[in-house]
């Protein structure tokens, strides 16, 4: 066959088949197919793109589509799911959620269950999740109401009170499908609680208290208030499972709200840790807290990766775990014990009323691939007046190091909640025993304002205010002026929409943002209020200022220069090689330019990235994820880039590496749109050697 011959050795015969989330069941994001190489990748051309023809200004598509035999199966930024024969582009068929839920959302990907029959298909939209016939594009009526599981249910509290959403997809075990959540980050957040279902029946089997319930472990590590709400500490990066032992393992973010945690004191278990359950039980093996009482939006992004190391003279079985704070965490993946090791350092206190936080943190958690805390040295270089603007800026935050919490007056962070890794993860490769992760380095201003309180008798005109400070400022902020590149403004949207119009979007979800589907009548009218007009009725603003004693953040803000590019020292965002033999970094490059930049003859810079890479036995990194919105091919062993290809949208997702009658394939959804700025799109590309 030429070109098209197999280059890899008979006796890999696992990781061929892109049949699951993130390519495999252990997070390896790795394809054994190695058609395509170092040598002829520069020969790699668009075979097919496939337009899903519903994407609007801000919806993203972040799906790593799934291949079961010659199909494919993806969702389209309006969340329908589309099955495309995989060597073609064609449709086969869809199916839209519309019927059931209106709005947009994130969905990174889909889960294939072997039913005996034609197999399904699971996916989420809105607070459901749908099991769909895979060869015919029908809801399977035997599964949970009609072919619809609502996701708000066995979670102890009024389903009808919850807003919660599965962006990324579950993982089966058997005939366990089990399930982590999307809950948001406001005050009146969902719990995060880990839950499996029968995958033929829908019928609920266990559930595993992320926030624990009195009498369970780590109940103790809480100072609970009577009355107040506990929510997140939820697993929205999705999980790994090693089904010889029979566990999965989860991560998970931190408790809500995310920035303020003086209405959840204590160590706030099991937030920001990495879990190992029974896959049949949900019963918790061991635990491993990487934050404590986090108030950093710490969240451990993705699922950890299941690898298999030499260690102390043995083959140890072992995961890594990606965090925003830069670093690979290595544990014994049947103990949870670090295998490198860990500082366990006194850390500044806050000063916000209210506000303990705790004294230690842990520090250099493994291997480090982003430099933790900033300080005028690592400032931008880019010209003199970018360098002079920065350093001015950074003598107005608070700047204590890494862990240095929210303030009144600002505290710089850095990482950031930007990562770091981000829910992308990283690619491993069994082969050579090497781990690659694409990061950022990027800072963040975390500046906190107070709530003025509400009395519900005496100030229910404010209720609008209220609910929007709660659940909405957090991105939007709270001059609803939002992030020019992530979160809209909201200051002109009645000039937009009319009233109805908000009202279905905030209950519908519209890009990243999600679906508060708890909102309604005069709630959701007084909140529809409060986003136009954006002010406290003049009589009610005395009474209005009262004390509280909640902290909201005072919006979303990156520390950039005056031109709007990263303030800290590129590059901004890198492709990193790891040795997982010696435990080492071997190589680390810039990830993709600012075409701005690029302009005026700077290069090399890196930019944000969103989205993971994929590593193939044929000795490429393929991944797009740069504000360039390029897909490039990297050299495994150097970093050397070999092939890049201009989309038409910004590819941040994960690529899928799938073979279809003897042929190679990679194709990358570009949804754009994510939160770097770029266009969306509704694009997914398809990419092979000449025939």
């Amino acid at each position: 066959m030429g070109m098209l011959a197999a280059c890899h050795s008979p006796e890999q015969n696992e990781y061929r088949n892109w049949d699951t989330y993130r390519g495999s069941k252990d997070a390896a994001q790795f394809s054994n197919l190695a058609q395509i190489t170092k040598e002829n990748v520069h020969l790699l051309e668009p075979v097919w793109e496939f337009r899903t023809g519903d994407n609007g200004p801000r919806t993203p598509m972040e799906c790593n589509p799934i291949a079961i035999g010659n199909t494919l199966y993806l969702t389209s930024p309006k969340l329908d799911l589309i099955a495309l024969e995989a060597n073609t582009g064609k449709q086969k068929w869809r199916f839209s959620a519309a019927e059931y839920h209106q709005g947009s959302g994130v969905n990174r990907g889909v889960t294939y269950y072997d039913d005996g029959g034609d197999g399904r298909i699971f996916m989420s939209a809105g607070p459901y999740l749908f099991a769909v016939n895979a060869a015919s594009g029908s809801l399977v009526t035997e599964f949970a109401d009609g072919g619809k599981l609502d996701l708000r249910g066995d979670l102890g509290k009024d389903p009808a009170s919850l807003s919660i959403a599965l962006s990324t997809p579950g993982i089966l075990f058997g005939d366990l499908l089990i399930i982590g959540s999307a809950t948001g980050e406001g005050y009146d957040a969902s719990p995060g609680h880990i839950r499996a279902y029968h995958a033929k029946t829908g019928a609920f089997v266990w559930i595993f208290h992320t926030i624990p319930q009195a009498g369970e472990y780590g109940h103790d590590t809480w100072e609970w208030i009577e009355g107040e709400n506990y929510g997140g500490t939820n697993n929205w990066g999705g999980m790994s499972l090693d089904e010889e032992k029979g566990w999965v393992f989860v991560a998970t973010g931190s408790a809500t709200f995310d920035f303020y945690g003086g209405n959840r004191l204590g160590e706030n278990l099991f937030g920001n840790c990495i879990i190992a359950l029974d896959a049949a039980t949900g019963e918790r093996q061991w635990h491993y807290q990487a934050v404590t009482h986090d108030v950093w939006d710490y969240d451990l992004p993705c699922a950890p990766t299941l690898v298999t190391i030499p260690y102390e003279g043995k083959q140890r079985k072992a995961l890594v775990q990606p965090t925003k704070m830069g670093e690979l965490i290595v544990l014994d993946r049947y103990t949870g014990e670090p295998l490198l090791p860990v500082e366990e350092r006194p850390v500044p206190r806050s000063y916000v009323p209210g506000e303990r936080t705790h004294p230690t943190q842990k520090f250099n958690q493994g291997i480090l691939l982003v430099p933790q805390g900033l300080d005028s040295t690592y400032l931008t270089d880019i010209s003199e007046e970018a360098n002079a603007f920065a350093k001015k800026e950074l003598k107005k935050y608070r700047n204590e190091g890494m862990y240095t919490p929210p303030s009144i007056e600002g505290t710089l962070t850095f990482p950031s909640t930007r990562g770091g890794s981000l829910w992308g993860g990283v690619s491993y490769d069994p082969n050579t025993n090497r781990l690659f992760a694409n990061t950022n380095e990027v800072a963040l201003i975390l500046q906190l304002k107070r709530l003025m309180a509400q009395d519900e008798d005496e100030l229910q005109e404010l209720s609008g205010y209220h609910t929007y400070m709660l659940n909405c400022a957090n991105c939007h902020g709270t001059d609803r002026k939002g992030l020019a590149d992530a979160y809209p403004p909201l200051t002109n949207l009645g000039e937009k929409y009319a009233s109805a119009e908000i009202g279905e979007i905030i209950t519908g979800g519209r890009g990243v943002m999600p679906a508060f589907t708890q909102f309604e009548g005069a709630e959701l009218d007084s909140l529809i209020g409060y986003i136009v007009h954006g002010k406290v009725p003049e009589n009610l603003v005395e009474a209005a200022e009262k004390p509280s004693d909640k902290y909201v953040m005072a919006g979303f803000r990156l520390f950039l220069d005056e031109e709007g590019f990263p303030g800290t020292k590129p590059p901004w965002g890198t492709l990193n090689a790891v040795d997982l033999t010696t435990l080492s970094v071997l190589w680390k490059v810039p990830l993709g330019d600012y075409p701005a930049l690029t302009e005026r003859g700077l290069s090399g810079l890196g930019t944000q990235n969103f989205g993971g890479c994929v590593a193939t036995a044929g000795g490429i990194v393929f991944i797009g994820a740069s504000a360039d919105e390029m897909f490039r091919a990297f050299d495994a062993d150097s970093g050397e880039e070999l092939w890049r290809y201009k989309l038409p949208a910004g590819g941040y997702a994960v690529p899928s590496v799938y073979e279809v009658d003897g042929r190679q394939y990679v194709v990358i959804a570009a949804g754009g749109a994510n939160r770097i700025g770029t266009p969306s799109g509704d694009s997914y590309v398809a990419f092979a050697l000449p025939e």
